[in-house]
């Protein structure tokens, strides 16, 4: 079984993808944590991102200042789409490579944007964790200290929920308690 899930950001996606590995023993893959390590130094990635970015996005370590490059690719279009183009395809190739790794294991790969036409045949499955804006808000206060007004221009500038759900084979509330999401994990799994 091989699932890709997705929702906006403070939708609870961690909490899905902790029940998936440690009650069902699935391997679970972030895209964000395979991206960056795809931009360490010495990897093909690091190389081609600075050579398009430039020295002045690296770190006194000669990593790269992940700070430093958000701003440059955020505040230059052209930029992110030709750092998107170097890495999303390695991202991909890998997420794939460790699916077939995996065996008979349920394999979760979990990105913020929905699977595109280009990888959807790689899943059996499109799970999109959903929660009410408000909540989202709210955690993403607590967790990581923001503002409301940046909440909810983070949430605003992400996926509609009509986007996610479109592609979703399945929607997982996660507005309640930890149990009644994990209820709702049990009823899709069994299911399938």
């Amino acid at each position: 079984m091989r699932i890709h899930l997705t929702g906006g950001v403070g939708a609870g996606k961690s909490t899905v993808l902790r029940y998936l590995e440690e009650v069902c023993g699935a391997q679970v893959m972030r895209a964000d944590d395979i991206a960056r390590s795809l931009m360490e130094p010495g990897t093909e990635g690091y190389r081609r991102v600075v050579a398009l970015l430039g020295e002045d996005i690296l770190a006194p370590d000669k990593s790269i200042d992940r700070e430093r490059m958000a701003k440059r690719i955020y505040s230059d279009g052209k930029a992110r789409a030709e750092v998107n183009a170097i890495i999303h395809p390695m991202t991909w190739d890998c997420i794939e490579r460790k699916m077939a790794e995996a065996g008979d294991r349920i394999s979760v790969a979990e990105a913020a944007l929905p699977v595109d036409s280009a990888h959807r045949g790689m899943f059996d499955a499109v799970w999109y964790v959903y929660a009410d804006p408000e909540i989202r808000v709210e955690r993403l206060m607590k967790d990581r200290g923001y503002s409301r007004e940046k909440c909810r221009s983070i949430i605003a500038s992400q996926r509609s929920d009509a986007e996610y759900r479109k592609s979703a084979d399945a929607v997982i509330d996660n507005s309640g308690t930890e149990e009644e999401t994990r209820e709702q994990i049990r009823r899709i799994l069994e299911n399938l």
